[in-house]
Protein backbone atom coordinates (compact mmCIF):
# COMPACT_ATOMS: atom_id res chain seq x y z
CA UNK A 1 0.00 0.00 0.00
CA UNK A 2 2.97 2.32 0.58
CA UNK A 3 3.91 2.06 -3.12
CA UNK A 4 0.34 2.98 -4.09
CA UNK A 5 0.61 6.12 -1.95
CA UNK A 6 3.75 7.13 -3.85
CA UNK A 7 1.90 6.64 -7.13
CA UNK A 8 -0.87 8.95 -5.95
CA UNK A 9 1.69 11.65 -5.26
CA UNK A 10 2.70 11.54 -8.93
CA UNK A 11 -0.87 11.97 -10.24
CA UNK A 12 -0.47 15.75 -10.79
CA UNK A 13 2.56 15.07 -13.00
CA UNK A 14 0.61 12.44 -14.95
CA UNK A 15 -2.25 14.87 -15.47
CA UNK A 16 0.23 17.53 -16.61
CA UNK A 17 1.71 15.00 -19.03
CA UNK A 18 -1.76 14.22 -20.39
CA UNK A 19 -2.44 17.93 -20.82
CA UNK A 20 0.87 18.50 -22.59
CA UNK A 21 0.24 15.62 -24.97
CA UNK A 22 -3.24 16.88 -25.85
CA UNK A 23 -1.83 20.31 -26.73
CA UNK A 24 1.06 19.07 -28.89
CA UNK A 25 0.19 19.65 -32.56
CA UNK A 26 3.00 17.33 -33.66
CA UNK A 27 0.98 14.33 -32.44
CA UNK A 28 -1.79 12.62 -34.36
CA UNK A 29 -5.39 13.08 -33.35
CA UNK A 30 -5.45 9.51 -32.05
CA UNK A 31 -2.43 10.07 -29.81
CA UNK A 32 -3.93 13.26 -28.42
CA UNK A 33 -7.33 11.60 -27.88
CA UNK A 34 -5.66 8.83 -25.87
CA UNK A 35 -4.17 11.42 -23.54
CA UNK A 36 -7.51 13.23 -23.30
CA UNK A 37 -9.35 9.98 -22.55
CA UNK A 38 -6.99 9.08 -19.72
CA UNK A 39 -7.12 12.52 -18.15
CA UNK A 40 -10.89 12.83 -18.44
CA UNK A 41 -11.42 9.35 -17.00
CA UNK A 42 -9.16 10.23 -14.07
CA UNK A 43 -11.06 13.38 -13.12
CA UNK A 44 -14.56 12.28 -14.12
CA UNK A 45 -16.89 11.33 -11.26
CA UNK A 46 -18.71 8.92 -13.58
CA UNK A 47 -16.96 5.60 -14.13
CA UNK A 48 -17.55 1.90 -13.42
CA UNK A 49 -15.95 2.04 -9.97
CA UNK A 50 -16.90 5.37 -8.34
CA UNK A 51 -14.23 7.34 -6.54
CA UNK A 52 -16.22 7.21 -3.31
CA UNK A 53 -15.18 3.55 -2.94
CA UNK A 54 -11.88 3.87 -1.08
CA UNK A 55 -8.78 2.73 -2.96
CA UNK A 56 -10.67 0.77 -5.65
CA UNK A 57 -12.24 3.95 -6.95
CA UNK A 58 -8.81 5.47 -7.39
CA UNK A 59 -7.16 2.28 -8.69
CA UNK A 60 -9.26 2.06 -11.83
CA UNK A 61 -8.84 5.77 -12.57
CA UNK A 62 -5.10 5.57 -12.17
CA UNK A 63 -4.80 2.36 -14.20
CA UNK A 64 -6.70 3.91 -17.13
CA UNK A 65 -4.63 7.11 -16.95
CA UNK A 66 -1.32 5.23 -16.87
CA UNK A 67 -2.28 2.80 -19.63
CA UNK A 68 -3.52 5.52 -21.97
CA UNK A 69 -0.46 7.67 -21.36
CA UNK A 70 1.90 4.75 -21.89
CA UNK A 71 0.12 3.83 -25.13
CA UNK A 72 0.14 7.41 -26.40
CA UNK A 73 3.82 7.88 -25.52
CA UNK A 74 4.87 4.60 -27.13
CA UNK A 75 3.18 5.63 -30.35
CA UNK A 76 4.93 9.03 -30.40
CA UNK A 77 8.27 9.65 -32.02
CA UNK A 78 10.83 8.89 -29.28
CA UNK A 79 12.19 12.43 -29.16
CA UNK A 80 8.72 13.92 -28.60
CA UNK A 81 7.93 11.37 -25.88
CA UNK A 82 11.30 12.07 -24.20
CA UNK A 83 10.65 15.83 -24.34
CA UNK A 84 7.27 15.55 -22.62
CA UNK A 85 8.55 13.10 -20.04
CA UNK A 86 11.52 15.30 -19.19
CA UNK A 87 9.31 18.39 -18.78
CA UNK A 88 7.05 16.56 -16.33
CA UNK A 89 9.80 14.72 -14.49
CA UNK A 90 8.57 11.28 -15.53
CA UNK A 91 10.12 8.28 -17.25
CA UNK A 92 8.85 5.12 -18.91
CA UNK A 93 10.38 3.25 -15.96
CA UNK A 94 8.26 5.33 -13.55
CA UNK A 95 5.10 4.57 -15.53
CA UNK A 96 5.90 0.85 -15.55
CA UNK A 97 6.71 0.89 -11.82
CA UNK A 98 3.49 2.74 -11.06
CA UNK A 99 1.47 0.28 -13.16
CA UNK A 100 3.12 -2.55 -11.21
CA UNK A 101 2.19 -0.81 -7.94
CA UNK A 102 -1.43 -0.46 -9.08
CA UNK A 103 -1.46 -4.16 -10.06
CA UNK A 104 0.09 -5.19 -6.72
CA UNK A 105 -2.43 -3.11 -4.79
CA UNK A 106 -5.29 -4.67 -6.73
CA UNK A 107 -3.92 -8.16 -6.05
CA UNK A 108 -3.58 -7.33 -2.35
CA UNK A 109 -7.19 -6.13 -2.19
CA UNK A 110 -8.44 -9.16 -4.14
CA UNK A 111 -6.54 -11.48 -1.78
CA UNK A 112 -7.96 -9.79 1.32
CA UNK A 113 -11.47 -9.78 -0.15
CA UNK A 114 -11.14 -13.45 -1.06
CA UNK A 115 -10.02 -14.34 2.45
CA UNK A 116 -12.88 -12.37 3.97
CA UNK A 117 -15.46 -14.03 1.72
CA UNK A 118 -13.94 -17.41 2.48
CA UNK A 119 -14.15 -16.81 6.23
CA UNK A 120 -17.78 -15.68 5.95
CA UNK A 121 -18.70 -18.74 3.87
CA UNK A 122 -16.97 -21.04 6.35
CA UNK A 123 -18.79 -19.35 9.22
CA UNK A 124 -22.12 -19.69 7.46
CA UNK A 125 -21.38 -23.31 6.59
CA UNK A 126 -20.49 -24.12 10.20
CA UNK A 127 -23.62 -22.39 11.44
CA UNK A 128 -25.69 -24.27 8.87
CA UNK A 129 -24.08 -27.57 9.87
CA UNK A 130 -24.74 -26.85 13.54
CA UNK A 131 -28.39 -26.11 12.83
CA UNK A 132 -28.74 -29.17 10.62
CA UNK A 133 -27.13 -31.35 13.29
CA UNK A 134 -29.48 -30.00 15.94
CA UNK A 135 -32.46 -30.66 13.67
CA UNK A 136 -31.32 -34.24 13.09
CA UNK A 137 -30.91 -34.75 16.84
CA UNK A 138 -34.45 -33.48 17.43
CA UNK A 139 -35.77 -35.88 14.83
CA UNK A 140 -33.94 -38.81 16.44
CA UNK A 141 -35.29 -38.13 19.91
CA UNK A 142 -38.30 -40.23 20.73
CA UNK A 143 -41.39 -38.18 21.27
CA UNK A 144 -43.00 -38.27 24.64
CA UNK A 145 -46.00 -40.59 24.78
CA UNK A 146 -45.05 -42.64 21.74
CA UNK A 147 -44.15 -46.25 22.19
CA UNK A 148 -41.39 -47.64 20.12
Amino acid sequence: MVRFGAVLLRVPRYLRLAYRLTRDGRLTLGQRLLAVAGGVYMISPIDPIPGIIPVLGQLDDLAVLLLTLRTALRSCPPEIAAEHMARTGLTFAAIEADLAAVRATLEFIADKAGRTVSAVVKGLTRAGQDRAGAAVQRLRRPRAGKAE
